[in-house]
């Protein structure tokens, strides 16, 4: 009786010995699921966001809307080897992005498993024009905007963010690759085209410039204005963007240049009629600008075509100058 119940233990230890086994293989084997199901979706989102990247350039140039899915790719974590395809549609009117990873197994190599292979596509068409800026999500642009919210995107190095403290006149035509004048004179009674964002003082309006204004912008939004020149501050802001570009993207102009360049700029689109000394503008859109030059507060810019990162497009505006929704972060 005593060795029929040591036998018995016996295979009670067997059984318990073969289930922590198969327990702990499950387990492992989870970890390479979880990991391929990790990597689709990183490439899941980053075909998004180049799709939607590229198709803001389509109908009108599908080149550049192929190079820069490319970018956004890049920008997003992907190899140029992971890229099976970018290509666009008949008629300009789409572009589509494939991508394929391989991604090594850790634990099923025990069942002879090396790796496995992970795939995502988009298609995407052209996007509307900007309604908003530096929206973290479309969820959390209110009703009429926020004004001065400060809940978009956190800009604290030069060139973390694009939009700038300055208001472009709704009321002039500007035509890709010329050449746009900022601080030149007067568009409102005693307002040489500044915003106070944020804050109305010196210090904000140099930080604004150099690293970006970090709160939400919406078309519908009324802004308020910064009256006078403020020469030192426009200066010193812009020569922090200049100096940055020189190193990070040295060769670029105005019409070949990495997205990320800080040359790239966001101007809020203002009704200046308005206004007069420290006033309420309203910003009936959104416009691209590669900086140029600057002296003594006086800027020289160049009217791009370009997308902007941290943005929701809508139909109903029907805008012009140049900005291209996208809303995926560029990272």
């Amino acid at each position: 009786m005593e060795h029929l119940k040591q036998v018995n233990g016996g295979q009670t230890l067997l059984i318990f010995t073969f289930a922590i086994v198969a327990i702990v293989g499950a387990m492992a084997l989870g970890t390479d699921v979880t990991m391929l199901y990790y990597n689709s979706i990183q490439l899941q989102k980053a075909s998004d966001a180049a799709a939607s990247a590229g198709a803001s350039y389509l109908p009108d140039n599908p080149s550049t809307a192929v190079t820069t899915a490319k970018s956004y790719a890049l920008n997003n974590g992907i190899k140029s080897s992971e890229i099976t395809s970018n290509s666009v549609g008949a008629g300009n009117t789409t572009i589509t992005v494939q991508l394929q990873r391989t991604v090594p197994y850790y634990f099923a190599r025990v069942l002879g498993l090396t790796t496995g292979t992970v795939t995502a596509s988009a298609t995407s068409g052209p996007q509307s024009p900007p309604s908003t800026v530096n929206a973290p999500a479309k969820s959390s642009i209110p009703s009429g905007g926020d004004n001065n919210g400060n809940n978009g995107v956190y800009c604290s190095n030069t060139g973390d963010c694009s939009l700038l403290p300055i208001g472009l006149d709704s009321h002039t035509t500007y035509t890709k690759g010329t050449v746009v004048a900022l601080q030149q004179g007067e568009l409102g009674a005693g307002n040489w085209d500044l915003l106070a964002l944020g804050s109305p003082g010196a210090n904000a309006l140099r930080s604004n410039i150099a690293t970006g204004y970090n709160g939400m912008v919406s078309v519908g939004d009324w802004v308020t204005t910064k009256p006078g020149k403020n020469v030192g501050p426009v200066d010193q802001g812009f020569q922090d963007r200049i100096d940055l570009a020189n190193t990070t993207d040295p060769s670029s102009t105005h019409s070949s240049h990495k997205l990320t360049n800080p040359r790239v700029v966001v101007l809020p689109v203002v009704d200046w009629t308005t206004a007069k000394g420290r006033s309420s503008v309203k910003v009936t859109a959104f416009a691209t600008l590669w900086i140029d030059s600057y002296n003594k507060g006086q800027v020289n810019a160049y009217f791009i075509d370009q997308v902007i990162a941290n943005t929701f497009g809508d139909p109903s505006v029907t805008s012009t100058f140049g900005g291209k929704g996208i809303p995926i972060l560029l990272k």
